[in-house]
């Protein structure tokens, strides 16, 4: 009987590690999330002031270390590789059927740091 309390009560303060230990570290992953979505929020601000600056440059720019530069706001075309491969084993004097596998997604322009 004796014996059977001694481990409810350890089970209890085991649960009791735990969730304390569960929250502390739901503490600290709340933290870093606020912490990375006041980073980004800055990277945004710092990355609008560098496409204004690049853009009155004219050009990109490049040190020793890496580089900033525009990437242009467009219409990126991807092809069905796998599709178009079996299209021109199968029957290469037909490439017309190329535009049926063809599709686009528009991408926005970005400033590319390295």
């Amino acid at each position: 009987m004796a014996r059977e309390a001694v481990s409810n009560d350890r089970r209890l303060h085991d649960t009791q590690d735990l969730d304390d230990r569960i929250a502390q570290l739901v503490s600290q992953i709340r933290s870093a999330q606020q912490s990375m979505e006041s980073t980004q929020s800055r990277i945004e601000d710092i990355k609008n002031e560098l496409r204004i600056l690049l853009e009155l440059r004219g050009e990109n720019w490049s040190d020793d270390l890496g580089y900033a530069r525009l990437t242009s706001e467009g219409v990126r075309t991807i092809y069905d590789t796998r599709a178009l491969d079996e299209l021109i084993i199968k029957d290469p004097l037909h490439y017309g059927w190329l535009k049926d596998y063809r599709s686009e997604s528009s991408v926005r322009s970005t400033v590319q740091v390295k």
